[in-house]
């Protein structure tokens, strides 16, 4: 025999060993929220929920040994990686993996990344079989007690959780179908997600979280499930579409934004297009050796309860408006403030400089008292003082301040 030969026959001795036909099942039905029939309320008092919240994420799998058992006789099993949970659909085929005692589900990799290896009424064309030594291999599903933890001997050998890690309260996120859900141990979570809108229509969305909202924490018992807050939760990058309903405000619920925006007009709801929305305590946009570069085809605003500030050291800013331009201080001073740099207004040309109203209000005042003090010279000698309507020259004098402007000012 040769060696090729050999290899083959060994690597087909190891693959049927690895997928024997108790190792391999068909989702039945998957446990996606404490609703399920299966997550059953125990009679107990303590800081944990009090169902059996630790089967979310488990699906219920027909083994090829189980083929004359109903739906509701079926073993549920947990996800081999619960904090990277890939949730399967009703109708796929997936393989038990057995740690210890316990068999946990994972997923089978298919080409079809949408629909994977599910097929509709798979579930009843399972064939009856066995493992290679026709025993059922499927595995026992067992849970630990309501306090997470598992009854053990040896309590000489206690340690603690780690140097520094301290043990806090986050909750699992809940789960819609056929969602790709990465959850960190300290409230950081990535959803890929296609269905979590009010009308379950495809809206391919990602959801990237740093943080659970301590409210949340706080409103929740332990192992009980949660949503992405996108208003209180930590920073989160949401990339959504279609009919995924951005429930955001801007603010806090606590301390909303104050600034009630004048001239933005908002979507009524924010949904119907893709969308990025980025909401942080503090959000830091920096190019450190390019341009930056904003393009927006519609309209865009800036709103803020602070203060607007461009500190431009290098050069200046050109700003090209192909409509209105309006500013409005609310009974605020505006201040243009060129230095020893010229203002042009509506013009390039230095021709026609503006006046000065101090400057001109005193020389008119001093043009008026010189006509009213003005003599001629006559063949018959030198006329009286200042011409005969001296008192309509005076009270034009008397309203040349009215021509100085009250809120706008000049060098």
């Amino acid at each position: 025999m040769s060696r090729r030969l050999q290899a083959s026959r060994s690597t087909s001795q190891r693959n049927k060993k690895t997928f024997r036909k108790s190792d391999i099942g068909v989702v039945v039905d998957v446990i996606l929220d404490d609703t399920h029939e299966r997550v059953v309320s125990l009679e107990i008092d303590s800081d944990y929920e009090s169902k059996k919240t630790e089967l979310i994420g488990a699906c219920v799998v027909r083994l090829s040994t189980d083929v004359n058992l109903s739906d509701e006789e079926l073993r549920s099993y947990k996800p081999l990686y619960n904090l990277d949970i890939s949730v399967p659909l009703i109708g796929e085929t997936v393989q038990l993996v057995k740690v210890g005692d316990t068999s946990y589900y994972r997923r089978l990799t298919f080409p079809d990344i949408n629909q994977g290896n599910a097929e509709p009424n798979k579930n009843k064309n399972v064939s009856s079989g066995g493992g290679d030594d026709g025993e059922p291999t499927g595995g026992d599903y067992s849970t630990v007690s309501q306090t997470g933890t598992s009854n053990s001997s040896g309590d000489d050998r206690e340690t603690e959780l780690g140097e520094y890690f301290e043990s806090t309260q986050i909750n699992p996120l809940k789960l819609y179908e056929g969602d790709r859900l990465i959850q960190g141990r300290y409230g950081q979570s990535i959803r890929f997600s296609g269905y979590n809108n009010e009308d379950n229509i495809l809206s391919p969305t990602i959801l990237i979280r740093n943080r659970q909202s301590p409210k949340s924490v706080d409103d929740l018992k332990k192992l009980s499930q949660t949503e992405e807050n996108l208003v209180d939760d930590g920073s989160t990058i949401a990339m959504t579409s279609n009919e995924y309903l951005l429930n955001f405000t801007p603010g806090t619920i606590d301390t909303p934004l104050e600034t009630e925006p004048f001239y933005h007009e908002a979507p009524e709801e924010l949904k119907g297009t893709d969308q990025i929305l980025i909401n942080s305590g503090r959000i830091i946009l920096s190019s450190k050796d390019s341009e930056m570069i904003f393009f927006s085809k519609g309209d865009y605003s800036f709103i803020s309860d602070g203060k607007l500030t461009i500190d431009n050291g290098n050069d200046g800013a050109l700003i090209d408006l192909n409509g209105e331009y309006r500013t409005t201080t609310n009974d605020n001073n505006m201040y243009f403030l060129g230095g020893s740099g010229e203002i042009y207004l509506n013009t390039e040309s230095d021709a026609e400089p503006l006046v000065r109203g101090d400057t001109l209000v005193k020389l008119l005042k001093e043009l008026i008292d010189a006509i009213n003090a003005q003599i001629f010279s006559t063949p018959a000698g030198p006329t009286a003082t200042g011409p005969n309507n001296r008192a309509d020259f005076n009270s034009i004098k008397s309203e040349l301040d009215t021509i100085l402007s009250t809120l706008n000012y000049t060098e």
